[in-house]
């Protein structure tokens, strides 16, 4: 009986040992690391601005870029001055280097008039007036951009004012001019006549070759600036 007790508490002891081990082996050992997701959560809080930051990508576009835009409205030498604002609209898309585009088509351009002046009387042969155009800003997605942008190379046409007062008494004085030669010459009614009809056609000739010409820029032209330094958006 005492063998069978003795047994039996061996077996208790056993049991009890196995069981300790099983629960020392699930834990984990002392010192070791615990196991953790927090390696690879996805950052939350404020520092989603920084995972955006760091796919965000700015475009550029490089010096010497050309913008192509459209004058809105005309401009003339007989109505506009310097300092006078013209409006524009960028005419088309205006990409990176990589294609991306940077100024969309239709973006709102703000130019002044720098320099505007008709032909000079007198200078018919050569002389085509002048015209400057600077762009001053660009708004891109809603911001204005600041730009120092300007061109003399503008499409356009000169247009004659006609023969003002001025010129007008060239035709009169050629005309007295005339007649009084015609009257030294022939000393008659007909030849001073003539003289004065000469005299007229003189003077009137006169007066066209020295009439100003307006320099004259219609609605819808399309004019190319190039950027002076780069612009990032």
């Amino acid at each position: 009986m005492k063998k069978l007790i003795g047994f039996f508490a061996l077996g208790l002891a056993a049991c009890g040992s196995g069981t300790g081990n099983a629960a020392t082996t699930d834990a984990p050992a002392s010192g070791a690391p615990a196991t953790s997701t927090s390696a690879t959560r996805v950052p939350t809080g404020n520092s989603s601005g920084a995972v955006a930051k760091i796919f965000s990508s700015n475009r550029t576009l490089a010096r010497g870029t050309a913008i192509e835009v459209t004058i809105n409205s005309g401009i003339t030498s007989r109505h506009n001055n310097a300092g006078d604002q013209i409006d524009a609209t960028v005419s088309q898309d205006v990409r990176d280097d990589k294609g991306r585009v940077v100024i969309r088509a239709g973006s709102p351009v703000s130019m002044r008039i720098a320099v505007i002046s008709a032909s000079h009387a007198g200078h018919a042969q050569g002389d085509e007036g002048e015209l400057e155009l600077n762009v001053t800003g660009i708004v891109v997605d809603g911001d204005r951009k600041s730009e120092n942008m300007s061109t003399r190379d503008i499409p356009h046409s000169m247009k004659g004012r006609g023969i003002t007062k001025g010129q007008g008494e060239d035709v009169g004085v050629g005309a007295a001019v005339g007649a009084l030669a015609g009257q030294l010459i022939g000393k008659n009614t007909k030849s001073t006549v003539i003289g004065g009809a000469v005299g007229a056609v003189a003077g009137g000739a006169v007066a066209v070759a020295g009439a100003q010409k307006d320099y004259v820029v219609e609605a819808g032209t399309r004019v190319t600036f190039t950027l002076t330094q780069s612009m990032t958006v």
